[in-house]
């Protein structure tokens, strides 16, 4: 059986101007009949399904009755109320709005100059006319329109199938205006964000909404100079519903692949028993070149990096091959060996900027082994985070694994074994440092790093026969000859060691 909602009955001619005051949720409920409010217990006077049509004047004196009348009216299931307030009211009720929100009940406001005689007549006309047989054909096309959706029909067929049903030509566009099906030509102007109806009056357009789970989709652009009827736009919305649908299964189809990629892609980095001519067979089916050696690069971010821009900036960086998904606020990437050593002269940190400039936050990115085929990649994967711990713990913002040689054995080697060599190579300048007496340990690792004494003076700000006297004191406090290269390489282990403990506890 056909109905006829508030928001169709807003469309007829009599009702020009008219528009949604409160309660836009409801606008949906189905309207059966009409009714004016001649007395202030109107209540006991309604049915359900009624419009309910008011210009306020009995109760001009008391007119908070508007909003007490609001929850008896919408439990009465009556379709809604339009108010034509300016003759007897100087001002609406406070509360009117809210509580017609809150019930999802509408509240219209109607021109001043409106009739309601005509309103009347033209809402029965219409009310009437849905209600009696409705013509085999009309009924026909939306069973069409539906099937086309539920068969996995395109956007195409149902533009064609609307467009002759209406004899208007029949355009369907998504949110940027990019024709997905029907008529192509010229197509104004992006999105639409509102909910309603709307009109392309310069060129000769009709604009219906496709949404999806309330998220707008699209248009269905309708040709013609003349408005289209009520009977046209009940067709019409039954195609922008077969068009949601479309949508919506396209959607799930694409999410659907999306979730098996990222299942697949956690196999490859954790491991498998398939070997590297099947991977490179799955990786194909998903699209994915993994052809020649390849590395995981990984990314903790501060923030949750925008999805729908993640593989473009990552491809952008590490190149054209490169696939990329999220674990939270991590990034995890596959990207072919060439492709990223020649895309930029340091991959991981142009990586950084790129997910930054996503939303990412800060972001601390790092790259593991290399892997010569894709049974390796777990080594990649495990080496990758393995160089993100070290990151992390040395302040870096993008690390390699192959260039952390010296932190990966020094944090190997147990805690306890590390104190100890700190304690035996430079303790007594650490117990020195502890009383106050100077910092013998910044003056020898000044030293040590810059290789010689004159320059370290400079650095450190001291005159040099004050240098000369730092290293005498290290010398004797340390019982070592600071000019030997064994000797030297010790304390300088032992120092960066020193550092690296601090920090990574």
């Amino acid at each position: 059986m056909a109905t006829v909602t508030v928001r169709e009955i807003m469309t007829l001619a009599p009702l020009h101007g008219t528009y949604v005051l409160a309660g836009a949720s409801g606008l949906d409920r189905v309207v059966t009949g009409v009714n004016v409010m001649e007395v202030p217990d109107i209540e006991r006077y309604v049915k359900e399904g009624e419009l309910l049509l008011t210009t306020a004047y009995p109760v001009r004196d008391r007119p908070e009755r508007l909003v007490e009348l609001l929850p008896v009216l919408h439990a009465r299931g009556l379709a809604g109320l339009a108010i034509k307030p300016l003759r007897y009211l100087e001002r609406l009720p406070d509360g009117l709005t809210e509580r017609a929100d809150e019930l999802g009940f509408p509240v219209l406001v109607v021109p001043d100059d409106t009739s309601f005689n005509e309103v009347i007549g033209a809402v029965l006309a219409v009310v009437l006319a849905e209600y009696g047989a409705e013509p085999a054909r009309t009924e026909a096309i939306r069973e069409r329109l539906t099937g086309i959706a539920l068969s996995g029909g395109g956007l195409e067929e149902i533009a064609r199938t609307l467009s002759a049903a209406l004899d208007r030509s029949v355009t369907i566009v998504d949110h940027d205006a990019i024709v997905l099906g029907g008529q192509a030509g010229p197509v104004a102007g992006g999105g639409d964000d509102g909910d309603g109806d709307g009109d392309d009056a310069a060129h000769g357009r009709w604009q219906f909404p496709i949404t999806v789970a309330g998220v707008p989709r699209g248009r269905v652009l309708v040709g013609g100079q003349d408005e289209p009827t009520l009977g046209q736009r009940r067709l019409i919305r039954q195609a922008c519903f077969a068009a949601g649908m479309h949508i919506a299964q396209a959607l799930a189809s694409i999410e659907l692949d999306r979730r098996l990629g990222v299942v697949f892609l956690e196999e490859l980095v954790a491991g498998t028993r398939l070997d590297d001519a099947a991977l490179r067979r799955r990786a194909r089916l998903f699209g994915w070149d993994l052809e020649g050696a390849t590395v995981v690069v990984v990314a903790a971010c501060s923030a949750e990096p925008a999805e729908a821009e993640l593989q473009a900036v990552v491809r952008r960086v590490l190149g054209p091959r490169a696939v990329a998904w999220l674990r939270g606020t991590q990034v995890v990437a596959i990207a072919p060996v060439a492709d990223a050593r020649s895309a930029v002269t340091t991959p991981e940190e142009a990586l950084v900027g790129a997910l930054e400039g996503t939303g990412a936050g800060r972001a601390v990115v790092a790259s593991g082994a290399p892997a010569a085929d894709l049974t390796q990649l777990p080594v990649s994967h495990a080496t990758a985070q393995e160089a993100l711990r070290i990151a992390h713990v040395t302040h870096r913002t993008a690390a390699r694994h192959a260039d952390l040689g010296f932190e990966r054995l020094v944090l190997s080697l147990p805690r306890a074994e590390l104190l100890a060599f700190v304690e035996d190579q430079v303790g007594p300048l650490l117990a020195h440092d502890e009383h106050g007496d100077g910092d013998l340990c910044r003056t020898l690792d000044v030293v040590l790093g810059l290789g010689n004494a004159a320059e370290a003076a400079r650095r450190l700000f001291v005159h040099y026969n004050t240098m000369k006297h730092r290293l005498q004191r290290i010398g004797d406090l340390l019982g070592a000859d600071l000019h030997d290269p064994r000797t030297r390489l010790a304390l300088a282990l032992a120092l960066e060691a020193r550092r690296l403990v601090a920090a990574a506890h």
